[in-house]
């Protein structure tokens, strides 16, 4: 018989009963037995659905598959120089569906990034829902008085998928931003121009469907983000089509209104206001 490998998440002893009760309901939910999805799934181990006890019966750990190559970060660091457009199409549609499947179920990841992001045997896997929570749901107080930046909403996620987009064809994080992040006020700057709506520009050499694509989805005004079934609409007909490459010096507008973008229904999403948030892992 052969070896599996598993990665143990163990929750803290500080870790509130609220969210330990949460998580066990919430492994009864139909969104967790997605095995074949693009979603890092919580095993089923013992008397308790996809949790195991240590210690005692209040300490609870996750049983999860184990990516073997890491972190999108990591990889993206590793393999710069050979990361292909091939390859950054298959992560951005795998992307795409984990996220699908989130939203199916009312399901906000709300902290998409790359060290988020794992990759098992040349796929990717959604991991890390720490931040996560239902659609619609109601924050309690103490949650709210820690939050000082908006409202998350499914368009949240949709934002975080194109700043993830963008750094797939750039293989570099948005805006210096690993370099900076312990100074402090590097990073509030960055988030000033961000609510601005500074945003990065495309790198040389990418589709140009793809920087139409990305740059709808990291819209500042969360309302005009496209939903995630138009996402994947637009991904599959990158998959179908030649690559087309731009040079450094082409405008990037000019490109975007010369696009025929397609429109795809879609039923299943209530399309709620929000306010702006996230860049990457940050808080705004």
């Amino acid at each position: 018989m052969g070896t599996t490998t598993y990665a143990i998440k163990r929750f803290r002893n500080s870790f509130r009963d609220d969210i330990i009760n949460e998580v066990l309901r919430v492994s009864d939910s139909i969104w967790f037995r997605y095995e074949k999805s693009n979603i890092l799934c919580p095993l089923c181990i013992n008397t308790y659905k996809y949790c195991i006890s240590f210690l005692g019966e209040t300490n609870y750990s996750l049983i999860l598959e184990y990516a073997d190559s890491g972190t999108l970060g990591e990889y993206l660091r590793e393999n710069a120089a050979t990361f292909r457009w091939e390859d950054q199409l298959k992560f951005a549609n795998d992307i795409a569906s984990a996220v699908l499947c989130l939203h199916r179920h009312q399901i906000i990841h709300s902290d998409l990034h790359p060290g988020n992001v794992l990759i098992h045997q040349h796929s990717i896997k959604i991991a890390d829902f720490g931040r996560s929570r239902l659609h619609g749901s109601v924050i309690n107080k103490k949650e709210k008085a820690h939050d000082h930046s908006c409202d998350l909403t499914k368009k949240s996620d949709i934002y975080s998928l194109g700043v993830l987009f963008w750094e797939l064809t750039s293989r570099e994080s948005p805006f210096d931003f690993e370099t900076k992040n312990n100074f402090p006020f590097e990073i509030i700057k960055i988030k000033s121009n961000i609510l601005e709506g500074m945003r990065e520009k495309p790198s040389p050499s990418t589709n140009h469907k793809f920087i139409a694509l990305y740059e709808k989805c990291w819209q500042h005004e969360p309302n005009t983000r496209p939903k995630i079934r138009q996402v994947i609409s637009e991904l599959e007909e990158l998959n179908n089509n030649e690559p087309l490459v731009v040079s450094e010096n082409v405008s990037f507008k000019e490109i975007e209104t010369t696009l025929e973008i397609s429109k795809t229904p879609e039923n299943d999403e209530v399309n709620i206001p929000s306010y702006d948030c996230d860049i990457n892992k940050c808080e705004l």
